[in-house]
């Protein structure tokens, strides 16, 4: 996907893509400095785990121009997306713990924040969106699921500019 930079575009592109029940593999997100955004998704079927299907497609572009324009409640949609069979089978109840760890060293001017966890539709979304709430801007996003995990790089910056340095802002 190619657009301009707008708030909450991340987490519209893929809360559309969980609401017609399409689950992001990877992801690769990247914010150019003229304002643009190129986000490209690898991406399954949510419920067969196969190739997206032309109903899925064609749903998915209906879902995200009615995004775009404001039509509908992206968080009911969500809600709604069909149902996914579990992407992580553990073994004796066992859970991938949520791990989240911040690094201000690597990037000159922003924060890289890496999340671990149990992946499942709509991971992303809840994520993206929460971000946007932070009113934190994106500007780079590394996405990846392995076996039910997700490892996931989000590069980002305060509204001002800073980096997320306080403890209490990070908690």
């Amino acid at each position: 996907v190619a657009t301009w930079d707008y708030s909450r575009v991340f987490a519209k592109l893929s809360g559309a893509l969980a609401a017609t029940g399409i689950n992001i593999l990877s992801a690769n997100v990247f914010s150019r400095a003229d304002g643009i955004i190129l986000d490209t998704f690898s991406v399954v079927d949510a419920v067969t785990g196969s190739l997206v299907g032309k109903d899925r497609r064609e749903a998915f572009h209906k879902t995200v121009t009615e995004i775009m324009m404001n039509e509908v409640n992206l968080d009911q949609l969500v809600g709604k997306a069909p149902k996914a069979a579990p992407l992580y089978l553990s073994l004796e109840d066992e859970k991938i713990e949520v791990k989240i760890e911040f690094e201000n060293e690597t990037a000159e001017n922003r924060t890289i924040i890496d999340i671990d966890t149990e992946d499942r539709l709509g991971l992303l979304y809840v994520i993206a969106t929460a971000l946007a709430e932070l009113k934190l801007d994106l500007s780079v996003a590394k996405i990846s699921t392995e076996r039910g995990a997700a490892f996931d790089s989000f590069y980002v910056m305060e509204a001002d500019g800073g980096k997320i340095l306080g403890k209490e802002r990070q908690r």
